[in-house]
């Protein structure tokens, strides 16, 4: 089986820490991710084979008693989501272009990024959880131009218009833009 991860997102962090429980209790999953993530909301990601995943996710969104807001299942995820949830990014000397998706909801972005990930021939190098950002997901890509437009485009195949906050493109950023939001100089 691959390596899946899933996730709920919650308007209320005592119900989200309750059904989080329950969902790790319901399969063999691993919880990689579970903090409030703005005031009021609690955001859940767990990992495991496809089948786990699903049945852990699927249970979670029954019992969600409309406490949820979003949630997603991603087969084959790319190792560079799960390694940008940790905050570890691959180290990127040359940054042509770059792509920014701001979505209003974690679980979405996130959705959106795997997309990008997997349409097109393009690094993550930001991504930003809901934490002092009032709940969106920020994720920022980087490639020749072409690439990041194409993976863009593909991304937003999966949010609806209400999901998306803003895109931008960038050619050619500037060595302050790259040195103060991607190595953080």
């Amino acid at each position: 089986m691959n390596k899946s991860i899933g996730a709920i997102e919650f308007r209320s962090i005592s119900k989200g820490i309750e059904i989080s429980d329950k969902i790790v209790k319901k399969a063999f999953v691993e919880i990689i991710y579970l903090k409030s993530i703005c005031p009021g909301k609690l955001l859940v990601i767990v990992a495991g084979d496809e089948g786990e995943v699903k049945e852990s996710i699927e249970y979670g969104v029954e019992i969600s008693e409309g406490y949820m807001l979003d949630s997603f299942i991603i087969n084959s995820v790319s190792d560079a989501i799960i390694n940008g949830l940790k905050n570890k990014y691959e180290k990127n000397n040359s940054v042509l272009s770059i792509g920014i998706v701001e979505t209003s909801k974690v679980c979405s972005g996130i959705k959106s990024l795997d997309k990008a990930l997997k349409s097109s021939n393009v690094k993550l190098i930001k991504l930003q959880l809901a934490f002092l950002v009032g709940g969106k997901l920020v994720y920022m890509i980087s490639g020749d131009l072409s690439s990041v437009e194409y993976g863009v485009h593909e991304s937003k195949k999966v949010l609806s218009q209400k999901e998306i906050i803003n895109i931008s493109i960038i050619p050619f950023p500037d060595i302050q833009i790259i040195d103060n939001l991607i190595n953080n100089k």
